[in-house]
């Protein structure tokens, strides 16, 4: 229990930090509105041509989809550029004398800084959708505890992915090309652009088989399609992925340390 009390100590702490900042966040997140209209005027002109629903989703739909995609990408930390910074500046090799592991260290640091974010940004995405198109056709809140674990997982494997990138710089003096690779790879194989029940079929297959798919695609779609079968299919999938790259980031992680301490540091 103490070892849990700590993490959320750095949790809470993380939280109080970044609470000074709500209005920065705010302020910066008025950009989300800026992507949601402009995302709305090229969807208005998509299904003005095409119909009234494409791949089963309506305009209503496809837009509280973007806003959720938005949500999960907005709301992550700064861990990648935090944590490349610590390793290349030799300041990890203090912080690994200290008593908690580093990973879980992070982590805790991270959820305190994406718990404000993401308060101000469903917030401010709420506002949008109702502004925009309305409230979302058919939606039910005894779905919504539902719908935000999956979010919730959605942005832990968002994380665990970005620090097992950051830690490549152990190695590698510039690792920022991961990182910029991996968001595409969300933005795109994510589904955080476009549904990925819109693209090809032999696409599809793919894509919901992979990791980005399940930190934005998921969760959108249980928002504005949910289903229980849906949910436990795409839970599971999260919780496979979240497992793996908990354990390669602590792999990592490990070799990185012990290459660390080989080489004095």
């Amino acid at each position: 229990m103490k070892k849990i009390a700590k993490y959320l100590h750095v949790m809470k702490v993380s939280a109080s930090n970044n609470l000074v900042y709500v209005s920065n966040f705010i302020a910066r997140n008025f950009f989300f509105m800026f992507i949601i209209y402009i995302m709305l005027m090229l969807w208005t002109n998509i299904y003005s041509q095409k119909g009234s629903t494409i791949a089963g989703f309506s305009l209503n739909q496809i837009i509280w989809y973007l806003i959720v995609t938005e949500l999960v990408t907005l709301s992550r930390s700064n861990v990648f550029t935090e944590v490349s910074r610590d390793v290349k500046n030799g300041n990890i090799a203090y912080m690994l004398n200290k008593p908690y592991n580093y990973i879980f260290y992070s982590l805790s640091n991270s959820l305190g800084e994406i718990g404000v974010k993401l308060f101000t940004n469903v917030i401010i995405g709420v506002a949008i959708g109702f502004l925009y198109v309305g409230p979302l056709i058919n939606f039910d809140f005894r779905h919504l505890p539902f719908i935000l674990l999956s979010l919730l997982l959605g942005i832990i494997i968002n994380f665990f992915i970005h620090i097992s990138l950051s830690l490549t710089a152990f190695w590698l003096e510039e690792n920022s090309p991961f990182f910029w690779i991996y968001q595409k790879l969300v933005f795109t194989l994510g589904g955080m652009l476009i549904p990925i029940d819109m693209f090809p079929n032999w696409l599809e297959k793919i894509a919901k088989n992979l990791p980005f798919a399940y930190v934005t695609y998921g969760p959108a779609r249980l928002a504005v399609k949910f289903s229980y079968s849906d949910f436990v299919s795409t839970v599971l999938f999260q919780l496979g992925y979240l497992l793996l790259f908990l354990i390669i980031s602590l792999l990592i992680f490990r070799k990185g340390v012990r290459a660390l301490n080989v080489n004095g540091g």
